[in-house]
């Protein structure tokens, strides 16, 4: 039998994803009928083309040692160094003789593949995804100031609430047309007047949903990229969001939606709104080869077939020039008002040239901007339209955001409630990415895309409000003391409550939709700013089981510990509690017991603690 532990460092050295050119130390574990243990390693290949490239290295015998039950085991060591970055799966097998004595051998066990992440030796990301709050706004139902006025828009159809804050509007029309172009009259001085409330929250960084010409209120069909909508402002309110915003300590960064334009839109201007000449009214058009059709021009590739979202041709040099290229290309453009990066719309329907082009584009204007993609999976081992991605081999990507955190946070609460099923999974992100992608991830509880972590715990909860509020609380620690930089969907942080698209799209609330929730966030962000400082704190996962979790977040100065239990039954937990410790008790009051004796408390059902070891 063979026992080897890719995430314990007795098995393996260095933990995790690593630098090419690393050396990495491996110990296995076999019973004393295993004569010969050898180690197989494949790199996958990362282009069309490329081969597999495959390693057999032999392990050497360390002699026979008694394991923790006191049972004899020997021990065989490997060393492997990853010369270039890649993907690497390995396994171990091990070998004893024939019993007849011929000389042949046979395979006694053979162990699963283990993932190898390797990068680059010199990738780098921005420090400041590490630490600190991001801020989602959907531009149009954020705040909507006074002191703009959008000028009448005679190219597009489109109407106007009369109040902030009435349901928008849901669902194809009679013609079975979903037009999306109702609006409220968001703006980018509304978001200006906002900034003292997202500095008093904590906010760090706010990320923008699209905010360039476009025909609906999404404007994920952009219509223009060199020109800020011109309901939400002029190009010069970008600037002066991006100046106010750094006087706050505060950064900017934008929705870039590369895969596909509106077929409302100066390029493909399908219904000659505009004086270009677009690729569906002519084949000389300078924006034609941007495009597939099948049939020119009624039939398209466009996103998921939604015809009003032409897709374009992403290694097109004409596109990948007017994109990212050229001296005053649209990513250096709005760079150079003081934004601090982008975060990619459907990253995995980037190609790979699209992808590093924009990372060196990018990081030649600002090597501290950032690139951030759209990915719903674990973006080390990525398959999209039969293609392994490499956005972390250090060549595209800087961060992801963390669906899978989210996804198997819902899981644990409302499903299975397996805490150490959940803890596996983080870990495997933990192993599988490198750690400068791991610290810096986009950790989410909802977006635009998804239903309101609200209403998803109500409705997990069979709309028991008390339940679903509790479990909503007890989600909020884990989301925000994991690795990465926590980011608020605009008006969680007030209780906001919404179904699909456009539900979860509502106004942003004059006042907290439930005041328990917003009072509990305030409390929870303040204990964060107040413990968390910008110095990488390292993740260590803790005892995990049937309705609870915990885990650790280690400084110089400080270490977190975060507990949930998520069963109705108490649990015991032991803890080095110590004198100037700060306790955060939340969900329940009195739900707490602690034991000074004992080092540890009881949790009361549905309850949990955050510890703080700092001063």
């Amino acid at each position: 039998m063979l026992r080897y532990h890719s995430r314990d460092h007795r098995y393996k050295k260095p933990f995790g994803a690593v630098a090419a050119e690393t050396a990495i130390a491996f110990l296995v574990e076999s019973d004393l009928e295993t004569k010969r243990c050898k180690m197989y390693v494949r790199r996958e290949s990362c282009s069309k083309g490329e081969e597999d490239l495959q390693w057999l290295v032999i392990g050497v015998d360390q002699g026979i040692e008694k394991d923790e039950k006191g049972t004899k085991v020997r021990k065989w060591a490997f060393s492997f160094t990853p010369e270039r970055e890649g993907l690497y799966f390995y396994h171990f097998f091990g070998e004893q003789d024939a019993e007849d004595h011929t000389g042949a051998r046979s395979i006694l066990e053979q162990t699963p593949d283990h993932q190898l992440t390797v990068y680059k030796a010199d990738y780098k990301t921005p420090d400041w995804l590490k630490h600190g709050l991001m801020y989602q706004i959907f531009p149009d139902r954020f705040c909507r100031s006074s002191e703009y006025t959008a000028p009448e828009i005679k190219n597009k159809k489109y109407w106007i609430h009369d109040s902030w804050g009435e349901l928008p509007v849901k669902g194809p029309d009679e013609n079975g047309i979903v037009w999306n172009n109702d609006f409220f009259g968001g703006n980018l001085k509304g978001i200006v007047e906002k900034l003292p409330y997202l500095e008093e929250l904590g906010v760090t960084v706010i990320y923008l949903n699209p905010i360039f010409e476009a025909f609906s209120n999404h404007r994920y069909d952009t219509a223009n990229y060199m020109k800020i909508d011109p309901m939400l402002g002029e190009d010069e309110d970008l600037r002066t969001l991006c100046e106010e915003a750094k006087k706050r300590g505060m950064r900017v960064i934008l929705d870039g939606v590369f895969n596909h334009t509106g077929s409302h839109s100066i390029y493909f201007n399908q219904d000659g709104a505009y004086d270009t000449v677009g690729a569906a009214q002519s084949k000389d058009s300078p924006y034609y080869k941007w495009y597939q059709f099948k049939d020119y021009p009624e039939d398209y590739e466009s996103w998921w077939g939604i015809k009003t979202l032409p897709n374009v041709n992403e290694d097109e040099p004409t596109y990948l020039d007017y994109i990212l290229r050229n001296k005053d290309s649209v990513v250096k453009h709005w760079l150079s008002y003081g934004i601090s990066g982008y975060r990619l719309d459907v990253a995995d329907e980037l190609p790979d040239v699209f992808l590093d082009e924009i990372r060196t584009q990018v990081k030649s204007v600002d090597s501290d901007a950032c690139v951030l993609g759209e990915v719903w999976e674990d973006a080390s081992n990525k398959i999209a339209y039969e293609q392994r991605r490499r956005y972390f081999h250090g060549d595209q990507l800087d961060s992801v955001m963390n669906y899978p955190l989210k996804d198997e946070l819902i899981a644990f609460l409302l499903k299975h409630g397996d805490g150490q099923h959940f803890m596996n999974e983080i870990c495997s992100l933990w192993e599988n990415y490198p750690p400068q992608n791991f610290y810096a991830l986009m950790n989410l509880l909802g977006t635009h895309d998804t239903v309101r972590i609200y209403t998803v715990m109500l409705n997990g909860s069979n709309n028991d409000r008390e339940l679903g509020r509790q479990r909503l609380l007890l989600a909020l620690p884990v989301w925000l003391f994991m690795p990465g930089i926590p980011c608020i969907y605009y008006g969680d942080e007030l209780g906001m409550e919404g179904e699909r698209d456009p539900m979860n799209r509502q106004c942003f609330p004059k006042k907290a939709e439930d005041v328990d929730v917003a009072q509990f966030y305030r409390r929870l962000l303040n204990f964060h700013k107040r413990t968390m400082g910008k110095d990488v704190m390292e993740f260590r996962p803790g005892d995990c089981g049937d309705g609870y979790i915990s885990f650790f977040r280690e400084g110089d100065d400080n270490m977190i510990y975060v507990y949930i239990n998520a069963s109705p039954e108490p649990k015991t937990i032991r803890f080095p509690m110590k004198p100037g410790h700060r306790l955060l008790d939340f969900v329940n009051s009195g739900s707490v017991t602690l034991d000074e004796d004992f080092g540890g408390c009881t949790l009361a059902g549905i309850s949990g603690i955050v510890i703080s070891t700092g001063v």
